[in-house]
C-alpha cells in the first residue's frame, strides 16, 4: 500500500513551491528502488509503502497557476483518507484588498479537512502566504511558526495566539512545518523527506542534488563515491573488497580514507547505515522482525540482533512491540 501525500493547491499557486516538494518526493521514492531494486527479500507493498503523490484543489477541477500556467487536479480535497503528509504550496498573495490578503476561491472548505487530517496524524507541512491556512483552522494556536511580510502581520492581527519568529526560513513543531521563504521551502522539502523516508534518505537525497552533508566534511572524491554507494546498496552483501573494486580503489585505500575523513572504517559505515533502516523498518512497518535484518543486508539473523543491540541497546523485538 502506497502512502499517500496531498498537495493542496489553491488558485495562484506558485510552481516553484508545488514542484521543490513534489520532485522531493520523486526522488525520495526513488530511492526505495535504488536500495531493494532485485533484491531477493524485496518487501512486498504492504510492508514498505512507496509515495503516491496528489494534487487536490479544492473543487477537483485545475487551477490557474501564478505563471499563468493550468495545472491540472488529481482530486477535490475531502474524504476521509488521511495522507502521511499534507503540503500547501505558495500562492500568489499580491493581490490585496486593504491590508489584508484576498483568500483564493474555496478557501474555508479546505479548513476542516485540515483540522480532520491533522487529528489523523498526518503531517501538515505550508509555505508563503499558505501558512494561513493553518492559522484559520486553529493548528497554530499555541505553537510557534514563521511567515514573512503580509502574510505574517495577518497572523500577528487575527490570530494572537500564535507565536511568530522572525528570521527563520523554516520552522518544525511537532507534526506541523511553515516555511516563510524560498530557501525555507527546500528546507521544508528536506525534512518531509526525513520525516517520511530516513536519515539515510535524506543524505542521498542531499547528494544527489549537489549539497554537502555532514557525511561529507571534505572534497575527498573517493569517499564522497564511497557514501553515495553505499546508501544506494547498503542492503547488499558486498564484501569491502568487492565495493572499493567497483570505486577502482583497493580495500586498504578505501579503508585509510574513510578513516582519515569519517574516523570510521568503510565496515562500520555500512553496520551504521543498516542498523539505522533496520530500526525505522521496525517501527514504521509490518515486516516481519526476522526479515528485516535479510532486508538490511545480513545474512545471520543472530549477528543482527546483536548487533541491533549493541547500536541500539535494545532488541529488534523490543523496538517493534514499542512502536505498536
Amino acid at each position: 500500500m502506497r502512502q499517500q501525500v496531498f498537495i493542496v493547491a489553491f488558485e495562484g499557486v506558485r510552481l516553484g513551491s508545488l514542484g521543490t516538494v513534489s520532485d522531493a518526493m520523486a526522488l525520495s521514492d526513488r530511492y526505495r528502488d535504488r536500495v531493494y531494486g532485485g533484491h531477493a527479500f524485496y518487501p512486498s507493498g504492504t510492508e514498505v509503502s512507496g509515495l503516491r503523490v496528489r494534487v487536490l484543489t479544492p473543487t477537483g477541477d485545475g487551477v490557474r497557476a501564478a505563471a499563468g500556467i493550468r495545472l491540472p487536479a488529481d482530486g477535490r480535497v475531502g474524504g476521509d483518507a488521511i495522507a502521511k503528509a499534507v503540503f500547501l504550496p505558495a500562492f500568489d498573495d499580491l493581490a490585496v484588498a486593504a491590508d489584508d490578503v484576498v483568500r483564493p476561491p474555496g478557501w474555508a472548505a479546505v479548513l476542516p479537512w485540515l483540522r480532520q487530517q491533522h487529528a489523523g496524524g498526518a503531517l501538515l507541512a505550508a509555505a508563503g502566504a499558505s501558512v494561513l491556512a493553518l492559522a484559520e483552522a486553529g493548528l497554530l494556536d499555541g505553537h510557534e511558526t514563521v511567515a514573512c511580510g503580509r502574510i505574517a502581520q495577518d497572523i500577528e492581527t487575527r490570530h494572537p495566539a500564535v507565536s511568530l519568529l522572525p528570521g527563520l526560513p523554516m520552522l518544525a513543531t511537532g507534526t506541523l512545518i511553515t516555511a516563510a521563504t524560498l530557501d525555507g521551502e527546500q528546507e521544508l522539502a528536506r525534512e518531509l523527506v526525513r520525516r517520511i523516508g530516513s536519515p539515510n534518505q535524506l543524505a542521498w537525497l542531499d547528494e544527489e542534488l549537489g549539497r554537502r552533508t555532514p557525511l561529507d566534511p571534505v572534497p575527498d572524491t573517493t569517499v564522497r563515491r564511497f557514501l553515495q554507494l553505499a546508501r544506494e546498496s547498503y542492503a547488499e552483501p558486498d564484501s569491502i573488497a568487492a565495493i572499493a573494486a567497483r570505486l577502482g580503489t583497493t580495500e586498504r585505500t578505501l579503508r585509510r580514507r574513510c578513516h582519515a575523513v569519517l574516523g570510521e572504517n568503510p565496515s562500520e559505515v555500512l553496520r551504521r547505515l543498516r542498523l539505522d533502516a533496520a530500526r525505522i523498518m521496525l517501527c514504521r512497518s509490518s515486516i516481519p522482525v526476522e526479515r528485516v535484518g535479510a532486508l538490511v543486508g545480513y545474512a545471520d539473523a543472530a549477528a543482527f540482533r546483536g548487533q541491533f543491540r549493541r547500536r541500539f541497546g535494545q532488541s529488534p523485538s523490543s523496538v517493534r512491540r514499542g512502536a505498536q
